[in-house]
Formats: C-alpha cells, sequence, structure tokens
C-alpha cells in the first residue's frame, strides 16, 4: 500500500484545535470573573463570555479529536491498510475528503464509527443505545448522519474530479464503509444499514474480498494515473511496506 499524507494540512489544523482550546478556557474565565462582579451589566458580558466559551470549546474539541488526538483516525485506518498491495495508494488529507482509499477497481471512503453502546439499522434508520447521555446530547458519542455525509463527500469528490479533467462517465465508483474501532461499540443487527459496517480488524480482509470478488469494472491504468495526480497534490509519496 502506497500513502500520501498531506502533514502540512494536520500539523496546521491541530495548531488550530490546541489555540482554540486555550482560547475557550480564556473566555468562560473570563465570563466567571464578569460573573461575580456587582454591576448589573456584568451579567451581560457574564453571558455572552459563556456562550462563545462553549462555542469556541466544541469547535476546538471536534480539531483536537480530528488531528490532535493519537492515534488520529488516520493512522488508525492507515494501519489496517499496511499490508494491502501496491495497486492501493491511501490518500490522507491531500485531496477534498479527508480519508480515501484508491484501489484496483473502485475508491473506498472509510468512516470512522466513534459512538460507544449499541448500533443496529433498523427500518432504515440508525439506532444507537448509549449510557453516556451527556456525551451524546453534545454529539461526541454518536452515530452521526452518514447517509448525508456520503451524499455530501460523493458531490464533492465528484465535482472535484471534473475540475481535474476526469469526465464524470470516467468516475471509479465511491465505497463507502464504517468502520468500528472502539471496543466500546456493540455492533447488533446492521445486515439492511445502506452501507458496510465492520469492525476494525475485518476491514483490510472485508476491502480485499469484494475487490477480487465484485471488480466488474476495474480502474484503468490511464483513469489510475489522473486520479494520483488530482489526489496527489504535489505531496511526496510514502510506502507503507504492504505487499501480499
Amino acid at each position: 500500500m502506497k500513502l500520501i499524507r498531506n502533514e502540512k494540512h494536520i500539523n496546521r489544523n491541530k495548531l488550530i484545535g490546541k489555540l482554540l482550546t486555550f482560547t475557550s478556557l480564556g473566555v468562560l474565565g473570563l465570563g466567571l470573573y464578569f460573573a461575580f462582579q456587582k454591576e448589573g451589566a456584568m451579567i451581560l458580558y457574564s453571558y455572552i463570555c459563556l456562550i462563545v466559551g462553549f462555542l469556541l470549546t466544541q469547535i476546538g474539541i471536534n480539531f483536537v479529536n480530528r488531528y490532535g488526538r493519537s492515534p488520529r483516525y488516520d493512522e488508525i485506518f492507515g494501519t489496517a491498510f499496511e499490508k494491502l498491495r501496491h495497486d492501493y495508494t491511501y490518500y490522507v488529507y491531500s485531496s477534498p475528503l479527508p480519508m480515501l482509499l484508491v484501489g484496483p477497481c473502485r475508491i473506498w471512503m472509510p468512516i470512522p464509527v466513534n459512538a460507544t453502546g449499541e448500533i443496529s439499522y433498523e427500518d432504515g434508520k440508525w439506532k444507537h443505545k448509549t449510557r453516556n447521555r451527556i456525551q451524546k446530547m453534545m454529539g461526541q458519542d454518536s452515530v452521526g448522519k452518514p447517509d448525508k455525509e456520503v451524499a455530501e463527500a460523493s458531490a464533492i469528490l465528484s465535482k472535484y474530479l471534473t475540475e481535474k479533467g476526469i469526465p464524470a462517465e470516467m468516475h471509479p465508483e465511491l465505497k463507502p464503509i464504517m468502520v468500528v474501532y472502539l471496543k466500546e461499540t456493540q455492533l447488533i443487527d446492521v445486515s439492511t444499514a445502506p452501507y458496510p459496517v465492520v469492525e476494525l480488524e475485518d476491514l483490510k480482509r472485508y476491502i480485499r474480498r469484494v475487490d477480487r470478488e465484485a471488480c466488474t469494472d476495474p480502474i484503468s491504468p490511464e483513469i489510475a494515473e489522473k486520479l494520483h495526480e488530482a489526489m496527489a497534490n504535489g505531496l511526496v509519496e510514502s510506502d507503507a511496506n504492504g505487499a501480499e
């Protein structure tokens, strides 16, 4: 497996996450200071600081979770992809989408499932049961809206590839795959889900099997080269030592 990763983008956003986190603490502290002042007008300032501080905290948490955590999502998936053959290339923050794995037959889009508890798909809806109500209310422990995420990602990627000179009829299939990587997450019944949902340890095996058994329209060398030019974005290519 070949790896293309935009380290500059990752480091910049990691710094932004840290700055937002420290700034939010300062704003919340200022709000607390205003709250203890005797003047009535200071109460208004206190509320404003608390609201702004809360918003900055949420944005900062999002940046830190995505770019500052160790290991990051892309690193977790990269470890699973390491042993894939050299006809796979893993693009991390080098295209309009965070993570894409281009294989011999299609483009895979891994979606991390960071919700803990029980997950199922019933009657056309995602079901999530968890005891951590606080995190769920704050959006930090949720399945989210994968259908919307996939639709937006598909439109963004299609537009991007077209702008890079690859006609729409030549775009490879975009295959979303939801990946459970937390031990606290339990899959109940996802057999009717619109996208495959797999455990992290099964990710590589699933991709290899689907690309081997359901490859009716392989990506031609010409299109593969154009995809690489579009997604590599001038970044240096590295090798993940994966030959199989």
